[in-house]
């Protein structure tokens, strides 16, 4: 194994909780977002979107909208044509299914979009869409995904062209499947469902397109993803890329929500192109829920196959994914149910597992990429199995971890599922989760609390995936995809440094992390360092920011573009000071002679001296005069690992719970800044708990969405979560550049874990093993006591 990369320079910047650079804009109120563009002569769009889920267009009537005096333009399939986004994954037997622009002649969801109407204020335009008369002929709606799976007549299917709603199915075997069951002295067998959700990012998606007079188009977007944003706009309207601006500004929240590319990306710019007026559109709240990508929700059947000691022998799975009715670019439909069974082995080493991947169409909105994607579900229902084998047994499901925990001398490690984990210290991690929330005695302690309520402790384990380049996702079920970046690193004339990076941030502190390597690697001071991101005019192509990828992706490309930087300068430092290249340091803008620190110039002055003194510089034959370079990065696999500990208490006439206290342990490698990390860790605890106790987009059999507002979908608030208690390990990565490992997606691949583990030891005492789907609320509850009276479980295994 090759040793941990070390970043040159001295180590002053990194694991460093620096404040981040972007806060105080934001916290003044003065960040610009996508709403607070204005643009002289800027009209609005309002979209007339479908009221029915599956339905042939009959007839559409524009006679009163195209009379009313605020009506600028209409626009349907029509003038724009049936355009698609479709998602093109060569993989298996994965059929595309492309997403329309416009719906045309068929309606496949409720909000899919049929007209755009531009008028001078969305307040108008908004009137006019009401003024739109649609005639449907409802189709009958594929609600439940069973059922959706089953074959159909071709007019009831979601896309008759397919000729069925399973658009696709992987089978994956691994080991001796068969003889492990065989061999088992326990087996458990459970269906496991999680409840389909959204990111509900705080700001909304919004796009602002604007057609130049020469001829060029600039875009703001509230987009993870500017620059492939940017080429597919170029792609599927046919003009030339580089006559096209895509800007992400501040961008409220993505989660892997906004890493996706939407029909009124197209739209705008198309309009604005065509009536030569910049045009707006902010999506509202219930737009938003009904249109914007969904997420998470599958069906599992799970087995789990078990010695008397804990033993994991093997695993089956099987993994229907509702993702439905279109296929959302770039990731698809496929990413729950794909890249949720890949992560099956966990932390453990057992070696025998199968798994089938189902992709299923149905009238909903389309789903996708949300932070621990399918993960999420799969982890869950793992756990959960794994809960309910370790009760049967008389274990404590940390008792299960120890017994099959990767040890720490056998890494780089193969899973059961052709995952390559590159290092960590399992067992070492969860040691000390168990040792901060003081678990053992806990667990010792009556549940029944003086004020009647039951006390529950649960811990969850997990492996995340991060650094989302090529490798890992192949190793996600991502074959062929395509996910490496760039930066420039360019020191100016003045010595000050300015890095265009390929990411693009959303909450995460890039531009204060991003800053943190360069300053590192270069050995500047952090304030001369500036970061470009989220513009294609000033930054530097890349795929953006998501999936665990900017830290290890974007630090990657940085350490190696200041490298070269550095190199070049301490050539000429060298030169210029006369001394050996091999005697120089360069420590927080100052160039010195190891141990010589009068010796000494500053940075400033010899980037001067590179750009502007031929006299003293080096001959240009031997240095180019300029300290600029640009590198790309496609990281190898790297893994990152932790654990969370959630404490309840419920109340079991009520069917309440109140949560306590939340632990989090997490190795992410290298910790570029704490404070951020635990920033990443905090965020995506708060969504996990949403995921585990609140959040469910609840459509009818109709196919109307009735929860589509925040009265009705709720998310956690302050009085939901305590204060989150976060500590960490770390075990570098030794293959990736300055060992820095993912943590974006973490928290949301184990506290929902955590959580139904610990509404299962507080409700020990009713004979309940584990909850088998999320969210769990008071109804659930209060179902798990009535299903426990009504059926005794048997005796734990001797």
């Amino acid at each position: 194994m090759k040793t941990v990369p070390r970043m040159i320079g001295a180590t002053k910047h990194i694991g460093v909780s620096r404040k981040r650079t972007e806060d105080p804009l934001i916290l003044m109120g003065k960040a610009k977002y996508v709403d607070d563009i204005h643009l002289p002569g800027m009209v609005e769009v309002a979209f007339l979107r479908s009221s029915h889920a599956h339905a042939d267009i009959k007839r559409v009537n524009f006679d009163k909208a195209k009379a009313h005096p605020g009506c600028i333009k209409i626009v349907t399939s029509a003038e724009l044509g049936t355009g698609t986004i479709t998602f093109q994954q060569h993989q298996g037997n994965l059929q595309p299914v492309s997403t329309p622009f416009f719906a045309g002649e068929k309606v496949r969801f409720v909000g899919e979009i049929i007209a755009a109407v531009v008028a001078p204020s969305r307040y108008i335009a908004e009137d006019i869409v009401d003024l739109i008369e649609v005639e449907y002929d409802p189709l009958p709606v594929n609600f439940d995904i069973e059922e959706a799976m089953r074959p159909k007549p071709w007019e009831e299917l979601v896309h008759e062209e397919i000729l069925g709603n399973v658009y696709f199915t992987e089978v994956f075997a691994k080991g001796d499947v068969n003889k492990a069951f065989r061999e088992a002295d326990l087996v458990v067998k459970e269906k496991v469902c999680c409840a389909r959700t959204s990111a509900a990012p705080m700001e909304t998606r919004g796009v602002i397109a604007r057609w130049d007079w020469d001829d060029t188009l600039e875009v703001w977007s509230s987009t993870q993803m500017p620059y492939p944003l940017r080429t597919y706009i170029a792609y599927w309207l046919h003009l030339p890329e580089q006559n096209i601006r895509v800007i992400a500004p501040n961008v409220g929240g993505g989660f892997g929500q906004k890493a996706h590319f939407f029909p009124e990306e197209f739209i705008l710019p198309w309009i604005a192109k065509d009536i030569r007026k910049p045009i707006k559109w902010i999506e509202d709240r219930r737009e938003h829920l009904l249109s914007a990508a969904h997420a998470k929700q599958m069906t599992m059947y799970i087995e789990v196959a078990m010695k008397k000691d804990g033993t994991i022998l093997g695993m089956k799975n099987k993994a229907i994914g509702d993702t439905g009715a279109y296929s959302q670019y770039p990731w698809g439909g496929i990413i729950d149910p794909a890249a949720g069974n890949t992560v099956l082995p966990g932390g453990f080493s057992f070696k025998n597992i199968q798994y089938e991947s189902i992709a299923v169409l149905t009238n909903k909105m389309a789903s996708g990429a949300y932070r621990g994607v399918g993960m999420s579900g799969t982890t869950f229902a793992r756990e959960m199995a794994l809960t309910k084998a370790a009760k049967l047994l008389n274990l404590d499901i940390v008792d299960v971890y120890y017994r099959n925990f990767i040890k720490k001398d056998a890494f780089p490690f193969v899973t059961a599922t052709n995952q390559t984990y590159d290092s960590g210290d399992y067992a070492a991690l969860m040691d000390k989760l168990l040792e901060l929330t003081d678990y053992k005695k806990l667990k010792k302690q009556p549940r029944l609390l003086k004020n009647g309520k039951l006390k529950g402790v649960g811990v969850a384990f997990f492996v995340e995936p991060t650094a989302w380049g090529s490798r890992v996702a192949e190793e996600c079920g991502f074959r062929g995809v395509t996910t490496h970046d760039s930066a420039t690193v360019e020191m100016d004339p003045s010595g000050k440094v300015t890095v265009r990076s390929g990411q693009s941030g959303h909450g995460q502190g890039t531009k204060t992390t991003l800053a943190q390597v360069a300053a590192e690697t270069l050995g500047v001071r952090f304030e001369d360092v500036r970061v470009l991101e989220g513009d294609t005019f000033s930054a530097s192509y890349g795929m953006g920011t998501f999936a665990s990828r900017s830290a290890v992706i974007g630090g990657g490309t940085v350490i190696r573009a200041a490298h070269d930087v550095r190199k070049r300068l301490l050539k000429i430092a060298a030169h210029v000071m006369e001394a050996n290249e091999a005697d120089l340091n360069i420590d927080e803008g100052m160039v010195f002679v190891k141990g010589s620190p009068d010796r000494c110039m500053t940075v400033a002055e010899l980037a001067h001296i590179t750009y502007f003194d031929r006299i003293r510089r080096p001959s240009t034959d031997d240095v180019e005069p300029v300290l600029s370079s640009t590198r790309h990065y496609d990281p190898p696999e790297t893994y990152s690992y932790g654990a969370h500990c959630v404490i309840i208490e419920l109340d079991p006439q009520t069917g309440k719970i109140d949560i306590t206290r939340i632990v989090a342990v997490e190795d992410c490698g290298t910790m570029i800044n704490p404070q951020v990390v635990e920033g990443q860790m905090r965020g995506g605890i708060s969504q996990g708990i949403g995921m585990a106790m609140l959040e469910s987009l609840e459509y009818d059999k109709t196919g109307q969405l009735i929860n589509a507002s925040f009265m009705d979908f709720l998310v956690p608030n302050a009085s939901t979560l305590p204060d989150i208690e976060c500590a960490h390990l770390s075990t570098p990565s030794p293959l990736t550049e300055g060992g820095i490992k993912g943590c974006g997606e973490a928290a949301m691949l184990s506290v929902h874990c955590a959580f139904g583990n610990s509404v299962a030891d507080a409700l020990s005492d009713y004979g309940v093993l584990v909850p088998m789907s999320i969210p769990i609320g008071p109804q659930q509850v209060l179902d798990l006591i009535r299903t426990a009276d009504a059926n005794p479980l048997p005796a734990p295994l001797q």
